[in-house]
């Protein structure tokens, strides 16, 4: 059974190591990092968005109650977008402070711009998986399949330099989803 504290989790277990959180993993399990996520998986209820979840930890990712300077990067891969704007600036904020300096917050999530692009392209199924990145899950019942806000890649980038990372790039060539609608964005503390 997975743990719901993060910070016993880690003093547990990565006493000596570096300490890299992949939040909001759903059923995506990233090796070297400790997966974390808010929903267990339940076999009840009907979620295509994601197959079931291997979370190492289930807590809420606004509220990790770690130390600060004690994380060497954060990865989510499509997470920040089902959070209000002021939610996830409040979400990134509380992650910088835990973050070591040096360390790297690394986001994927959709592009704003790309996905109205791709609204009018040629090609159907790309016109579809831009439409879909403007509200998430809608026909599984899950709130938290839903997504809240959709950032441009400039804002984003402003909203992190803002909040005290030193140095953002954004690229549209993703690990994860829809390369070219996506962007990755790594934030340097």
């Amino acid at each position: 059974m997975p743990n719901s504290s993060l910070k016993q989790y880690v003093l547990n277990n990565f006493s000596n190591t570096e300490i890299n959180l992949h939040l909001g993993c759903g059923g995506n399990r990233v090796p070297n990092y400790i997966n974390v996520d808010l929903y267990p998986s339940d076999t009840k209820v009907t979620d295509t968005s994601r197959n079931g979840c291997v979370a190492d930890v289930f807590c809420d990712i606004r509220k990790l109650e770690l130390d600060e300077n004690t994380v060497d990067n954060i990865l989510t891969q499509h997470v920040v977008e089902h959070f209000t704007r002021w939610d996830a600036i409040d979400m990134i904020r509380s992650w910088f402070l835990i973050i070591k300096p040096n360390g790297k917050l690394i986001t994927e999530m959709p592009d704003f711009r790309k996905c109205v692009l791709w609204l009018f392209h040629f090609k159907r199924r790309k016109r579809d998986l831009a439409k879909s990145q403007f509200y998430g899950n809608q026909w599984d019942r899950l709130d938290y399949e839903t997504h809240r806000y959709v950032w441009s890649a400039t804002e984003f980038e402003k909203i992190l330099l803002d909040i005290g990372f030193s140095d953002v790039s954004v690229t549209h060539k993703t690990n994860s989803h829809v390369p070219g609608r996506d962007m990755r964005v790594v934030a340097i503390k």
